[in-house]
């Protein structure tokens, strides 16, 4: 592949992602939000495992049980544990990208489906500047996902989601997110 067919590709995923980021722009709760962004990932670049992991606190309660109402999100969820997401996930870390020895990462993957994955990438995701969980992409390919490709617009993303799920919630709203309804 020579410069312009790289180029080409790259503006075709620049291009995904401004996509997905527009769609999330307009969505008005938090399970919309969701929602759209794994509907969104996956269907743009054809991920097969697309998935959140969310810490469980006790502040994200109305958070979380709305998230589990959802029949798109609800087995596309894993609630964990601050310090087990933290062990794998490090605060304020950009996407990580893994394949070879996955083990570290099943503690992210959710309870009740089994996802044949042998490269991933992590996007730590944040509520108010505070580690919430991640946005999880998996692959059978080893090859989908390797340290030391460019997580810029994962990082990006993120950090729209992030941003986003902010203004969504204010703080004081946190603990009563399960009130929108």
């Amino acid at each position: 592949m020579n410069d312009p067919d790289i180029l080409k590709i790259n503006e075709g995923i620049a291009r995904k992602f401004r996509k997905i980021e527009e769609d999330l722009a307009v969505c008005r709760t938090a399970v919309e939000l969701f929602e759209s962004l794994l509907t969104g990932i996956g269907g743009e670049f054809a991920i097969p495992f697309v998935w959140l992991s969310v810490i469980r606190r006790p502040e994200a309660a109305g958070l979380l049980k709305d998230l589990e109402e959802s029949k798109i999100l609800r087995d596309r969820l894993n609630l964990i544990d601050e310090e087990a997401f933290l062990a794998v996930v490090p605060k304020a870390s950009p996407p990580l990208l893994a394949n070879g020895d996955l083990r570290p990462f099943f503690r992210l993957l959710p309870v009740n489906r089994k996802y044949f994955i042998r490269s991933l990438a992590v996007s730590p995701l944040t509520l108010h500047g505070r580690p919430i969980g991640s946005l999880n992409h998996g692959d059978a390919s080893p090859d989908r996902y390797q340290p030391g490709m460019d997580t810029t617009l994962l990082s990006r993303l993120a950090g729209k989601v992030s941003e986003h799920l902010s203004r969504l919630l204010p703080p004081e709203q946190e603990s009563i997110a399960g009130k929108e309804g």
